[in-house]
């Protein structure tokens, strides 16, 4: 009878312990009882397959951190930040519908998560889903204020038909980086799709005179000058290592862009929908 009351003692102190965060010497003073306190091996665990499945990511194979990040969630409590994680990944690996229910699933608790909208609006423009993306993003891109976020802002913009609140949106994202001409260049797109062809023609020139201009950059140039009505300009236009037979299907290609019905047409059959990476 002594030492039930003894233990009963001790399960009454580490509870008490527990709720009320005693100093070091006080969990001292009650022995092992408060071992419930630490941390426990579980928890290590998780960290190191979180760490793991992090380095995995970051080398490129998005597929197999995504697998990591599943059996973390089934090892421990959801998290909106684990769930972002995996949203991510799978994203990256190019699934992304899967990308979706987990950037929803962390949405679950806190709707206007930022970073889960963001990532739940990608998705939907990888499914062919502009108007829901726009409804995503449109409240991601305010409360993140970044590239990605305005850029794919600016794509869903483009995809729903809204081509001047494009340029607005793909303009925000090139105020915050005026030296990346991938922006620039999407900028300069969204300005041909909104029917400014000499402003996107201009900005579009100033990417390719570039020294880091790459061959993605002078082909941009060639669609520009075809969507703004200068189809002989963009044969004359000096673009190193381009054959003769390759601009000639880069403008056949621009041309039959141009000749499709509507702005929202030709923002899908530009690519719009990969616009900016999935990643940030």
């Amino acid at each position: 009878m002594k030492a039930s009351s003894t233990v009963s003692r001790m399960v009454s102190t580490r509870a008490a312990a527990c709720r009320k965060g005693l100093t070091w010497a006080a969990v001292i003073a009650v022995g092992f009882a408060l071992s419930a306190c630490a941390a426990t091996p579980s928890d290590t665990r998780e960290d190191r397959l979180l760490k793991l499945a992090d380095d995995v990511d970051q080398r490129g194979d998005h597929a197999t951190a995504a697998a990591m990040y599943e059996r973390a969630l089934e090892q421990g409590a959801p998290s909106a930040d684990l769930l972002i994680r995996l949203g991510n990944a799978r994203l990256a690996a190019g699934e992304p519908e899967a990308a979706a229910q987990a950037f929803r699933t962390a949405l679950a608790d806190d709707i206007d998560l930022a970073p889960a909208l963001l990532g739940l609006g990608t998705a939907q423009l990888r499914l062919g889903e502009p108007q829901g993306a726009l409804r995503s993003l449109s409240r991601a891109a305010p409360k993140l204020d970044n590239v990605a976020a305005w850029s794919r802002l600016g794509a869903a913009q483009a995809l729903a038909g809204h081509s001047d609140r494009s340029v607005e949106a793909f303009a925000r994202a090139a105020r915050l980086e005026p030296q990346d001409l991938d922006v620039q260049a999407n900028l300069a797109l969204a300005e041909s799709l909104a029917g400014d062809d000499a402003k996107a023609i201009v900005d579009m020139r100033r990417v390719a005179n570039s020294p880091l201009a790459e061959a993605r950059h002078y082909r941009n140039l060639i669609l520009v000058l075809v969507l703004g009505g200068q189809r002989e300009e963009a044969r004359r236009i000096e673009i190193p290592d381009l054959p003769a037979a390759r601009r000639e299907s880069l403008i056949a290609s621009a041309a039959r862009i141009a000749a499709l019905p509507s702005a929202a047409a030709r923002a899908q059959a530009l690519g719009m929908a990969r616009t900016s990476p999935a990643r940030e």
